[in-house]
Order: C-alpha cells, then sequence, then structure tokens
C-alpha cells in the first residue's frame, strides 16, 4: 500500500502502515485511527483462514465504533466512497471505493468486525446480494417494531406462537377458515 496517501481527518495525515492481524497488512491514520484497507491484500489473507460455520441470521454488531456520518473520499482516485452497513441493526457502515477496491474502517471498526465475526465475510457482507440482504432483515425488524406499538408485546407473541403451531398443522388452513368463521360456537 502506498505510503503517499492520506486520511481525510481534519488533520490529513500520512498513512502509516499497521498490521491488523497476522498477515493482514493495510494503514492507519495516526491521527483519527482510521484504516484503509485494501480488499485483495484482505482476500490473500481471507484464503488462509479456516472457513466460518455457516451462520443462520447476520450476526449482529455490538461494540461501539467511530462511525463517520459522511463518507468518505478514496484516497487512490479521490471518487466518493459507498457507505455499506455490515448488519441490520445498523451499528456502523464502512466506506467502499469500488473501482479501487478499498474500505476505509473508522477507529474500532475492525475489532467490532472481529468481534461480530464478520471479519471473514466482507465480500458476502458487502456484495449486492448481502446489501440486499440487510435491507430486508432491517424493514423485517422495522414492522415488527410497528406490529409490536400497534398491538402490544403479548399479543405479538401469542400470534406468533399460534403461527408455529399452525404451521406443523397438516389441515392448517381448514384451522384457519375455523378461526374466521363467525358462525362458530365460543366453546
Amino acid at each position: 500500500m502506498s505510503a503517499d496517501f492520506r486520511c481525510g481527518c481534519a488533520a490529513k495525515s500520512f498513512l502509516k502502515p499497521i498490521s491488523l492481524e497476522p498477515g493482514l497488512f493495510a494503514a492507519t491514520c495516526p491521527d483519527c485511527g482510521a484504516v484503509l484497507l485494501k480488499m485483495d491484500d484482505w482476500r490473500r489473507w481471507r484464503g488462509a483462514q479456516p472457513s466460518p460455520a455457516p451462520d443462520a441470521e447476520s450476526p449482529s454488531v455490538s461494540t461501539a465504533a467511530a462511525d463517520h456520518t459522511q463518507a468518505r473520499h478514496c484516497p487512490a482516485c479521490a471518487r466518493l466512497m459507498e457507505r455499506l452497513p455490515v448488519d441490520a441493526g445498523g451499528a456502523f457502515r464502512v466506506d467502499r471505493c469500488g473501482p479501487c477496491q478499498y474500505l476505509w474502517l473508522d477507529q474500532g471498526e475492525w475489532p467490532a468486525l472481529v468481534q461480530s465475526g464478520l471479519a471473514l465475510q466482507l465480500d458476502a457482507l458487502l456484495s449486492d446480494g448481502g446489501q440486499r440482504r440487510l435491507q430486508a432483515e432491517r424493514l423485517q425488524a422495522s414492522r415488527m417494531q410497528a406490529l409490536r406499538q400497534r398491538h402490544g408485546d403479548e399479543g405479538v407473541d401469542e400470534i406468533l406462537r399460534v403461527r408455529r403451531w399452525l404451521a406443523g398443522q397438516p389441515h392448517r388452513d381448514e384451522l384457519l377458515a375455523l378461526l374466521r368463521a363467525s358462525d362458530l360456537p365460543e366453546s
């Protein structure tokens, strides 16, 4: 990685080489702690790591990271980088330059990615499909929150219990029809 890159922070410091993990090299700003990571370097490092166990749902990032509110400019080409969320909870976003294949990680974001198990999944996470999945998870969580506000936790929990029970019933359509029937006696 070129030592001529400067950080976009107020200090405009030259980036210094660091090792994020054994065999994973990047550059960091000595003033703000941001890290510039070349995706090709990450891919080489990732190729030497054991494969993570498949996860049914996205892990959430619980570590506080210093996320910037504005996108950064790529130090290689000066284009505005994409800000991509790393989990459905929106803990923070990483900045990526697609053409140059660089990632900006704000201070604390790499440790947060490692702690959550997402550091080994950057390609999948930052892909179009990964971003669509995160968006769908955010929409589902938002919908569930709205339902809980409108109907209360107890009502929503009961509906979810009944749905799980109905899913295992061989004649669920008939049971649903009975539930909606107005002429069904109460006992």
